[in-house]
């Protein structure tokens, strides 16, 4: 397993390699890490022992810069097919998140202006595509990825469907902060065996394991490249385990901390702003 991360020092944006409680500088290997940089393979199999530690206070950013598709699906646990009582896929669900909805893993996340907003959230497992990717296979599906990254797929509930109850999920789903990723990225887990969890002002709204999943990993990432092609850096998720706002009919506001979390990608935390 290996774990990167970017963080910023002043005015400088430092592609980073965490070793236990160090930050290792990678800057002599890499530039950042970018669609470009994971393609490169570079960051697949380095050298550790001439990178210097980064000392200091940083802020952590977005673990991947230059993301170009945020593709996603959802419905995919079991136990959240069964808290919204809805019917359960016979295969997945396709939309995109914009890419300009990306924020930092302890940035706010803005609630936005337009009426009645129901602001929820949704801890993901997601995929970082490590190579161009279309037509595969199921079974070697595990090629193609680089690594996993936490990502909350914010979401406004009130936006989401119409009076004619047609969903719209981009626009619930795309505004700016409305994807906050990180902190880390991480290589060589199993992504069918992980712990995600979600809390608001302290209390567990969201506890779940990826083994819940209705399509695992490795078939969601085929199916969507039947679809459409991915790219190096581009990130899909998932979907979320139960225990979302909409479910309770309990919505985020200002003043609220978000925090959530995978193991092995670290934890976010954000407070809610208007």
């Amino acid at each position: 397993m290996k774990q990167f991360a970017r963080v910023q020092q002043g005015n400088s944006v430092i592609p980073v390699f965490v070793s236990g409680t160090e930050l290792l500088d990678l800057r002599s290997l890499i530039p950042d890490i970018t669609p470009e940089t994971i393609a490169s393979g570079i960051l697949r199999e380095f050298d550790t022992t001439s990178l210097k530690p980064l000392a200091g206070e940083v802020a952590y950013l977005a673990p991947v810069d230059g993301i170009r598709q945020i593709p996603a699906t959802g419905f995919n646990y079991k136990k959240h097919i069964q808290e919204l009582k809805v019917p359960t896929p016979t295969e997945p669900e396709v939309f995109l998140k914009s890419m300009l909805s990306v924020t930092g893993p302890f940035d706010p996340i803005r609630r936005g202006p337009n009426p009645g907003v129901k602001l929820d959230w949704e801890v993901e497992l997601a995929i970082v595509i490590g190579r161009e990717t279309q037509d595969i296979k199921a079974e070697d599906a595990a090629d193609y990825i680089f690594g996993y990254v936490c990502l909350n797929d914010i979401s406004d509930r009130a936006t989401q469907v119409d009076a004619a109850h047609q969903h719209h999920l981009v626009r619930a789903k795309s505004r700016p902060t409305y994807a906050p990723i990180g902190p880390y990225l991480t290589t060589g887990i199993d992504p069918m065996n992980v712990d995600l969890w979600t809390k608001v002002n302290g209390h567990y709204e969201q506890q779940g394991n990826t083994s819940d999943m209705i399509f695992p990993v490795y078939e969601i990432l085929a199916y969507f490249s039947r679809y459409m092609r991915l790219l190096p850096g581009d990130i899909l998720a998932t979907g979320t385990p139960p225990g979302v706002g909409m479910g309770k009919n309990r919505f985020l506001n200002p003043g609220d901390v978000l925090e959530c979390g995978i193991i092995h990608l670290g934890a976010q935390r954000h407070e809610i702003v208007p």
